[in-house]
């Protein structure tokens, strides 16, 4: 799975400049959404929200203009809603239907931003560290006066 993913994003697969190739895999619906997960770099959560494919059903990333893949070029709105796509997940979608392929960072700066929303500001981690700095400051001076 690993060396098809890689394989597709670095286009080792495509025969010429002429020619277009498709892929179809076929498999369980667990490893079919494991596959979308880490080729959409959804979060746990995200994927936890997916539904299971049913019996002969599939899904269909298509590439776009800008160089991107996406659901929602081939699928409605309704369709990702349906299979558990939140919100966020259909406007990524939708985005990567026409985007131009690595300017997701300066279009859409709150998509990024929310998988670091657990992290501190650097004004919290230098206010953290002063608060530290003086506390281990306070303990060594007390075992000096001792």
């Amino acid at each position: 799975m690993e060396s098809l993913w890689r394989d597709i994003d670095m286009r080792r697969l495509d025969q010429g400049e002429d020619t277009e190739t498709n892929l179809v895999i076929i498999s369980h619906g667990l490893t079919s959404r494991v596959f979308l997960m880490k080729w959409f770099k959804w979060t746990v959560d995200q994927f936890e929200r997916l539904n299971n494919f049913g019996n002969c059903e599939f899904r269909v990333m298509q590439l776009g203009p800008g160089g991107d893949y996406s659901l929602a070029i081939f699928h409605t709105k309704e369709e990702l809603q349906s299979w558990g796509l939140s919100p966020e997940m259909v406007i990524d979608q939708q985005w990567r239907a026409t985007a131009n392929r690595g300017n997701w960072n300066e279009d859409f700066p709150g998509y990024l931003n929310s998988f670091f929303d657990h992290l501190k500001d650097s004004q919290e981690n230098e206010e953290a560290e002063e608060s530290e700095n003086r506390e281990l400051q306070l303990s060594t001076e007390h075992f000096a006066l001792d």
